[in-house]
């Protein structure tokens, strides 16, 4: 009996799918749970959350009570509803209000989707009359907050406040869960998110696909994502811009979509690699540049806070000589080096001739090209061009690529070339801390997560902590010692400094001193919130004297200035957001410490560094 012959779809659903994720086009249905339908088709099942999984036993169990979820847009609430809908035999409803979707189950989908506070109180104030069953609410925090003024539910407020601190409280019956703290870098979630957009199932190729024949940069980049070194370093990028954002799993893989697909169709991949070749796409259309928005105009990516904040990592931007130099003379790289570069002596050694080759001789895949006015070469070929050409227009048109681009689309060729390095040769750079000490502005980016996990295990941090406090006090006095523990300095002085620079300070006024044996470090997330949430530990707080309400949360940019103070002991940048952090913590500890009776002085200018106490005249009545 013969098979029915299968056909290969003219255009690859997963690519239709990745174009419906982004959030940076009108094209954007796909990212809300709503309009979810056509992905699922496409891309499988859904990613599974450790929330979502909670939920879903909640349901199985159905025990009593109130989970509210409270969180930015695009973490996931509604896909959350939805695996609770789905556990009880239920589809998730098309209304925004309190709907009952099984005997004692009920669901509040979004409701910031009521129309005004009237309704959205009236439905809260149900909730929280409702004496037996399960009620799932899903609200941004503002909304829930106005709802529960309006309701004149203190109590409920005051456990909502604790949510948002420590990430997710439960008082009796009632939980409410901050989602905000969700983070995609936790493991299982992180291989999940990748997996979801990128395994190989979904990827099979549509008719007449020039993946084959190294033409299609979506399929490339797909299968560069499917790679373990990859992901790691693509982890730490996201940590880093989580630093300074929410990340929602929304824009997570929005900026997945984008990186892989970016502006194509399978119609229009075919059709320029049918008209130009090989030369039709190149290392610009290559995950590595486009995971920071390249190809977005500066108002798309603008409306994503997680890219911007992975754009300050500054890969790309940041030189290292013997990254450059590979890329100028491949001949004495590594072999992966020599391979991502395209060096055809290593990708195609059975064609290599004597004599001048094709510039594209040893191209795989359109991630190894780069575009010049002499046309379309590979990094190797540029190299080569560059170093060893004869002909100075040649040469200067190479430098051209190297340095400049063309000002448009083509990325310049040594931007392109160390963010290839640093996800796909991590390894010849010494390792991931390495690679990222080496070529982001985060240098200290490892450490910190290295020293989060080994806070939230219980491990010992004495050194670190020592190295945070040496480079807390130069920021904020200039005297770089730990010695004599935490320098307080007199609010006066440290709130008269130039808002938002970390510069060495002059002589300030010391109000008092906390000894290291009353300083620790923890992490944010730790307790419930690491049961319910898929959390990864990605900054500590420094507490002083085990009070929460003296804390200061150190996160991927403030680590980096503390670390590069206590190392260099000079300037080392600028940060208004960090200052104004600090200003507040010590501001909190001049005004729960008592001040020191003596008059001390932080004096960075004294050799070496020191605290010097002033003797004040003392005058005594003259006897007559």
């Amino acid at each position: 009996m013969n098979e029915t012959p299968t056909h290969e779809p003219d255009e690859l659903p997963a690519v239709a799918a990745l174009r419906l994720l982004s959030v940076f086009s009108a094209h954007q249905g796909g990212a809300y749970r709503e309009h979810f339908g056509a992905l699922s088709d496409a891309l499988g099942a859904d990613v599974e959350t450790k929330l979502a999984r909670f939920v879903v036993n909640w349901a199985a169990e159905r025990t009593a009570g109130i989970v509210v979820l409270t969180g930015n847009a695009g973490t996931g609430k509604t896909a959350v509803a939805e695996a609770y809908c789905k556990a009880t035999g239920s589809a998730l409803p098309t209304e925004d209000t309190l709907v009952e979707i099984a005997p004692g189950q009920r669901v509040v989908k979004d409701l910031s989707g009521l129309p005004d506070a009237e309704s959205r109180a009236a439905v809260v104030r149900t909730v929280l009359e409702l004496g037996s069953g399960q009620t799932l609410l899903c609200a941004n925090e503002g909304v829930l907050r106005d709802a529960l003024t309006d309701t004149g539910a203190t109590e409920v407020a005051h456990v909502l406040d604790q949510a948002l601190r420590h990430g997710a409280t439960r008082v009796r019956n009632l939980t409410i869960v901050n989602v905000n703290r969700q983070r995609p870098t936790g493991d299982p979630l992180w291989g999940q998110l990748i997996d979801y957009v990128t395994r190989e199932e979904i990827w099979g190729g549509c008719a007449d696909c020039p993946f084959e024949s190294g033409g299609c940069p979506m399929r490339s980049n797909a299968e560069r994502l499917r790679r373990g070194d990859v992901r790691e370093q693509l982890r730490t990028l996201v940590r880093v811009g989580s630093g300074e954002a929410v990340p929602t799993l929304r824009e997570v893989l929005a900026i997945l979509a984008w990186a892989i697909v970016g502006p194509h169709s399978c119609s229009v991949v075919k059709k320029a690699h049918r008209d130009r070749g090989a030369s039709a796409f190149t290392a610009t259309d290559g995950y590595f540049g486009r995971i920071l928005g390249q190809g977005l105009a500066a108002s798309a990516s603008e409306r994503s806070p997680l890219l911007t904040g992975m754009r300050r990592s500054g890969l790309g931007a940041v030189s290292d000589l013997e990254v450059d130099g590979w890329l100028r003379d491949a001949s004495g790289a590594p072999e992966r080096v020599r391979q991502i570069a395209g060096d055809p002596h290593i990708t195609r050694p059975d064609h290599c001739v004597t004599g001048r080759t094709s510039g594209l001789a040893g191209s795989t895949s359109p991630l190894d090209r780069v575009r010049t006015a002499q046309g379309e070469l590979t990094f190797y070929a540029l190299g080569e061009m560059v170093s060893t050409d004869e002909d100075p227009t040649r040469v200067e048109d190479g430098l051209d690529a190297l340095v400049h681009g063309d000002g448009v689309s083509n990325a310049p060729a040594e931007r392109l070339w160390r963010q290839l390095v640093f996800f796909e040769a991590s390894e010849d750079l010494g390792g991931e801390k390495a690679a990222a000490r080496r070529l982001l502005d985060y240098r200290h980016v490892v450490d910190l997560v290295e020293l989060a996990r080994k806070t939230a295990a219980g491990g010992d941090t004495v050194i670190e902590l020592n190295e945070i406090v040496r480079g807390l006090n130069f920021l904020v006095t200039g005297f770089s010692s730990p010695n004599e523990g935490l320098i307080v300095p007199d609010p006066a002085c440290l709130f008269a400094r130039d808002p938002g620079s970390f510069r060495p300070a002059q002589p300030s006024l010391v109000h008092s001193q906390v000894q290291l044996e009353s300083l620790s470090l923890r992490v944010p997330d730790s307790g419930l919130v690491e049961e319910l949430l898929d959390v990864d530990h990605v900054d500590v707080e420094l507490i002083v004297q085990d009070n929460p309400d003296l804390a200061l949360r150190i996160s991927p940019r403030m680590y980096e200035a503390i670390r590069e103070a206590a190392a260099f002991q000079g300037p080392v940048g600028q940060g208004v957001a960090e200052m104004n952090d600090l200003r507040g913590f010590y501001g909190r500890l001049a005004a729960h410490l008592a001040t020191d009776r003596s008059l001390r002085v932080a004096d960075p200018d004294s050799n070496p560094p020191a605290l010097v106490t002033i003797s004040l005249p003392h005058f005594v009545k003259r006897a007559t």
